[in-house]
């Protein structure tokens, strides 16, 4: 296991949640861990992040402990959780109390879709990467296109869809 001291792993992370973006959070770390940092190799990451979508709960906190275990064990799990939703809730209750107190313009919208778009732009890298990472072999990519085609074009409901394409996809991967 990666070790890293813990003031550093507290800082990198509270500052991925202190100036990350909605959807496209995991780049964000994808760009502090790996990128920026050698804390983690990429195929690592991408784990991390398939286990953090996996599991219930916000995908972004799920991903802040596992990183955080991979790099500082349990004590980094939780130094990291918090590192990463404190910056935010102290915002949140910032904006919701002058939201309450005097509400937003009809030009706030304006600024959401500008920063909507931003976000889209940094899923868009984020998958590429993970494609990058991810998808290296002809039964992967059958896996990745067919789960497109069951949740993007027949519009089945992505826990069944799951549900049908995990069997067979642990199969195709099975240890020689």
């Amino acid at each position: 296991m990666n070790r890293v001291r813990m003031r550093s792993l507290v800082r990198v992370f509270a500052w991925t949640g202190l100036t990350s973006l909605g959807g496209g959070r995991s780049a964000y770390f994808f760009d502090a861990v790996v990128t920026r940092r050698p804390w983690v190799r990429t195929e690592e990451f991408v784990q991390d992040l398939t286990l953090a979508q996996l599991l219930p709960g916000p995908n972004f906190s799920n991903l802040a402990v596992l990183l955080g275990c991979r790099l500082g064990g349990w004590r980094g799990g939780a130094w990291a959780l918090a590192a990463v939703v404190g910056p935010g809730a102290v915002i949140l209750a910032a904006l919701a109390a002058v939201y309450f107190r005097v509400g937003f313009t009809p030009r706030t919208a304006h600024l959401m879709h500008g920063m909507a778009a931003a976000v889209i732009g940094l899923i868009v890298v984020m998958t590429a990467r993970m494609v990058r990472a991810s998808i290296r072999t002809v039964p992967a990519a059958a896996i990745a296109a067919l789960v497109f085609v069951l949740v993007g074009v027949l519009r089945v409901n992505t826990v069944v869809a799951i549900a049908l394409v995990v069997p067979v996809s642990l199969w195709l991967h099975r240890p020689r």
